[in-house]
């Protein structure tokens, strides 16, 4: 049904080479870009871009829902995706469904507020500490979708497609659906007896194999460190993976050049395998493995909170005192600015104080 009207392509998010290429190939105008925040690729994308920009304008609409409302694309756009999960992919559904001109009835718009729901749950800050005790805990209404979305057995336009199905409640999509969720549920189960977790101030350390780890990780701290040591494809050495909650999380931490140190720590980073990720995630080199041990990276990372801390106190105080200093002048000033700065001091003195504790647990 979806292909034909749109095609559609994920973006390869490593700074190599090859993705680069990737990129380039798939990019075929007229594109739209769905959750496409890097500014070389969103400007490649000629119809815009709809996703994560529209809430950082204030207007608290997420990709899927932007899908309902945008203009339609003509026949033949490439839609493309940085991110392919329930919320990018989703969005594709729901402009294929428009395109092919089916009905959009309530059933399917509750699917889309459900999936909306997720996607502005994981832009939103970190939630706090949740407790996790069953496997239901870490499976929502949401998470058999998200499973579907980031299926790598079904090419990004079958998962589309499915996607499309399951929001007009089609009975094989229904069928799909139920099978991701009792696979969800195994894997939790797995997660929660075979998983060890441990607390570094604002980084929890998941250690073990399962796909539910930083989703346990994240139910302990904003941050978390994944590492495996069970994959084969790396030959038997360490696999790291740090995901920060999303990309505005410890925004005062420079991932970029958190990468870059990583990159350089580690031994068996080579031209064509390195670090990489996205905005809020990223992983030891694909199919080597990392030569850099959980402390190693705990270390870097460590390092950089820090750093990031200090900067963005010595900015916060700046606004603040400026701030001040037109209040007690009477003097008009953007209130609005002067409180989120406020607020923003206040996190990071919380911050601050869990990397005091972090450091106080390590010289016990």
């Amino acid at each position: 049904m979806s292909q034909d009207a749109y095609r559609f392509a994920a973006l390869d998010p490593r700074p190599v080479p090859e993705a680069r290429e990737h990129n380039a190939a798939v990019i075929v105008q007229p594109a739209l870009g769905i959750k496409v925040t890097a500014p070389q690729v969103a400007a490649a994308c000629d119809l815009g871009t709809i996703g994560p920009e529209d809430q950082d304008e204030g207007t608290g609409t997420v990709a899927i829902e932007s899908a309902l409302t945008c203009p339609l694309p003509p026949a033949g756009t490439t839609l493309v995706t940085a991110d392919p999960d329930a919320g990018s992919l989703g969005a594709m559904a729901v402009l294929a469904l428009r395109a092919a001109k089916r009905p959009l009835d309530a059933g399917v718009l509750d699917r889309v507020r459900l999936i909306a729901a997720a996607d502005a749950a994981a832009a939103a800050p970190w939630p706090g500490p949740q407790p996790t005790s069953t496997p239901e805990d870490l499976v929502g209404p949401a998470t058999p979708v998200f499973h579907a979305a980031a299926d790598p057995a079904r090419s990004v336009a079958e998962r589309v497609d499915l996607l499309a199905d399951w929001l007009r409640g089609r009975p094989a999509a229904e069928e799909a659906m139920a099978g991701y969720r009792a696979r969800a549920l195994d894997e939790a189960r797995t997660a929660l007896a075979d998983l060890r977790i441990r607390v570094h101030g604002p980084i929890a350390v998941v250690i073990g194999t399962s796909r539910a780890a930083l989703t346990l990780g994240h139910r302990s701290a904003p941050m978390a460190l994944h590492t495996d040591a069970g994959l084969p494809a790396a030959g038997g050495k360490l696999q790291h993976t740090l995901a920060r909650w999303n990309r505005h999380t410890q925004s005062y931490l420079g991932w970029p050049e958190l990468r870059e140190d990583l990159n350089a720590a580690d031994p068996v980073v080579t031209a064509a395998a390195s670090w990489g990720g996205s905005a809020s995630t990223l992983r030891s080199p694909h199919g080597v493995g990392s030569g850099l041990s959980t402390e190693d990276v705990l270390a870097i990372v460590r390092e950089h909170l820090a750093d990031g801390m200090e900067h963005r106190g010595y900015d916060l105080v700046l606004y603040a005192e400026y701030y001040a200093g037109m209040a007690e002048r009477e003097l008009p000033y953007d209130e609005d600015d002067a409180t989120q700065v406020e607020e923003a001091l206040r996190q990071l003195a919380r911050d601050r104080a869990a990397l005091r504790a972090w450091d106080d647990t390590a010289r016990e």
